[in-house]
């Protein structure tokens, strides 16, 4: 069964597609890759967002395993300007809906 994982992605400005010619010619080859990427690797893109005016952009997917993700953002080059994280994602209303089967806290 597919999970949603969220990848965040952060630069800093120097390298920011936007100032860096470098930058922005990988950037400007991963956009066109992208659908053929996720097709590849098994991975829906439910949306993929830039934080006006911050060096932030997140990314919502579908795969069967976090592996997929990693292995698109590898090939994708992602990492060539972005420091990457990935998180599997639970939907807030599940999460609220199970949330008496997590043990208590001390506090």
């Amino acid at each position: 069964m597919a999970r949603r994982y969220g990848l965040t992605m952060t630069h800093p400005p120097n390298i920011c597609p936007l100032a860096n010619k470098a930058s922005r010619e990988i950037a400007m080859s991963m956009w066109k890759q992208l659908p053929a990427l996720t097709e590849k690797h098994g991975i829906k893109m439910l949306s993929l967002d830039h934080f006006d005016p911050e060096h932030l952009v997140i990314g919502i997917f579908e795969a069967e395993n976090v592996e997929s993700i990693n292995n698109f953002a590898m090939e994708a080059g992602l990492m060539a300007w972005n420091n990457l994280k990935v998180n599997a994602l639970t939907p807030a209303a599940q999460l609220m809906d199970n949330i008496d089967q997590a043990p208590p806290t001390i506090f």
